[in-house]
């Protein structure tokens, strides 16, 4: 049996934990993390459920992370930098939550065979989000152009999120011409079966190995659809693609703040005027302190109110790429098989991009 170690201060949950009697583990309660080191070399847990309340919380998840091999699960009401990379859980008061948590747990170790028996083992990988404070950027164009660089390199699985939630099909969804389901709302709907509901939530561009989640075909659905859960396929995508790339829209909401925090890299898309530079510059608070981030400058022409030099100063971001303006005439298509895809080809103009990410 394995062990699962509890540690919080919420009285009701470790009153309550003895009343789980189904439950397939082991559960230890800790509300002192002072004693955590004792507790791992006693108890040797598989899985950590933690509180980002507990004094010296971040200490305790580095220790984990760093020497064990023990599955962080965070709870609380705030997500912090040290609980990236980790299953994250808002709502955790009650033991109902609990029981919601062990099912995640079931889950993940019903993947974990899958994996054994495969020998495949948990990537470490990149989460890379596109975004811009400006309609009309080409953050869309650019995420999926990236997508399409990153196909050319060997044993590579990538998984390409389009987050611009709306009434209809988004932007993504017309240019390639996809068909309007699978999309994320048979995620929404199956959450609780783990990778299972991802794997049949994508469309496959199999022969690219590039899978696009696409969003909810009504805005109704796409209100279903919280940070917790935003947190649990972020964390699936981690355990079973290589990059993850996610298209954020041009909104400052909890999801699209939570999928920045999600990220090991963020991507600022811009055409440079006053305009964006000063919403840019009020954004970048909002973003992960220790985080990667670049600036990708797109449709540059020749003649801009903003140098690339006044960009770096104003803004204290490293600019990645320098796109010009292509004009009509020049411009290409990409293509899939023989279909000419309605994504203008930018391969030949992003490769200071990929080699400051890959």
């Amino acid at each position: 049996m394995k062990t699962i170690l509890l540690a919080t201060k919420n009285k009701n949950l470790i009153d309550n934990v003895n009343n789980i009697t189904d439950s397939k583990y082991s559960i230890v309660c800790l509300d002192d993390l002072k004693l955590l080191r004792h507790y791992t070399e006693e108890f040797m847990p598989s899985y950590l459920i933690i509180s980002s309340d507990l004094e010296d919380f971040k200490n305790a998840v580095h220790y984990i992370n760093n020497n064990t091999n023990c599955e962080v699960i965070v709870t609380g009401t705030e997500r912090t930098n040290v609980a990236r990379g980790n299953l994250f859980i808002n709502d955790f008061n009650k033991i109902e939550d609990l029981d919601k948590v062990l099912r995640i747990i079931d889950n993940m170790e019903n993947e974990i065979k899958v994996s054994d028996s495969r020998e495949i083992k948990f990537i470490n990988q990149q989460v890379i989000s596109f975004f811009s404070v400006q309609g009309g950027a080409g953050k869309t164009s650019l995420a999926f152009n990236f997508a399409w660089y990153l196909k050319n390199l060997k044993n590579i699985k990538i998984l390409l999120i389009d987050l611009n939630f709306a009434q209809g099909p988004s932007d993504l969804t017309s240019c390639l011409n996809l068909p309007p389901v699978p999309n994320l709302s048979l995620f929404i709907e199956k959450i609780s079966q783990g990778y299972e509901a991802l794997a049949e939530s994508v469309v496959s561009l199999s022969s690219l190995n590039i899978d696009i989640l696409q969003p909810p075909l009504t805005l109704h659905q796409s209100d279903k659809f919280d940070v917790d859960m935003l947190g649990c396929l972020i964390y699936l995508g981690r355990n079973n693609y290589n990059f993850i790339i996610a298209d954020i829209p041009f909104r400052f909401d909890n999801i699209c703040i939570e999928m920045l925090n999600l990220s090991t890299i963020s991507l600022l898309v811009l055409n440079p005027n006053s305009g964006t530079i000063i919403r840019a510059n009020e954004f970048k608070r909002l973003l992960p302190q220790y985080q990667k981030k670049g600036i990708v400058v797109n449709n540059m022409a020749r003649e801009q109110n903003y140098s690339i030099k006044d960009l770096k100063s104003l803004l204290d971001i490293p600019i990645f790429e320098q796109i010009p303006h292509i004009c009509e005439k020049e411009i290409c298509y990409l293509k899939y098989g023989k279909r000419n895809l309605k994504i203008v080809d930018l391969q030949s103009k992003i490769l200071n991009l990929a080699s400051q990410i890959i």
